[in-house]
């Protein structure tokens, strides 16, 4: 029995935009904005993808700030996850139906964050490999 996995390289990343991490936070920062009316909530979301376009700007010429900015976007995804939990216990509506909807709602988005967040490690990870690299070329 032959097992063959077909391989499809990623696509190369030339701007911040084509980091799934950003496209991920964009996508979820905006649902969270529409969704909750909190505005600390709704801050701390739709800053994420600010964070990792400036993490991404930085990368090449400050390195530890580049790092430093991905640690904040993963502190920031801890804390969204909290107050989304805290939000959802809240400010749950009252009815059955209406209480499951949200309630799947807030679970799909927290979801997406600690995924997410691992995504942003690794990245970070990858950044500290390349800033090696980098200061053994130099």
């Amino acid at each position: 029995m032959t097992y063959q996995k077909s391989y499809s390289p990623k696509r190369p990343v030339k701007s911040f935009q084509d980091l799934e991490v950003y496209q991920k936070l964009l996508a979820l920062s905006v649902a969270v904005a529409k969704r909750v009316k909190s505005e600390k909530v709704t801050a701390i979301a739709l800053d994420l993808p600010v964070k990792i376009a400036t993490a991404h700007s930085s990368r090449f010429g400050d390195q530890t700030k580049a790092i430093y900015a991905l640690d904040e976007v993963m502190l920031n995804c801890n804390l969204l996850v909290v107050y989304l939990e805290q939000y959802r216990d809240i400010e749950n509506p009252s009815a059955k139906e209406a209480e499951k909807i949200e309630s799947e709602f807030f679970e799909e988005q927290i979801k997406s964050l600690l995924s997410v967040r691992m995504k942003i490690l690794h990245l970070q990870n990858s950044w500290k490999k390349f800033a090696k690299e980098y200061a053994k070329q130099k």
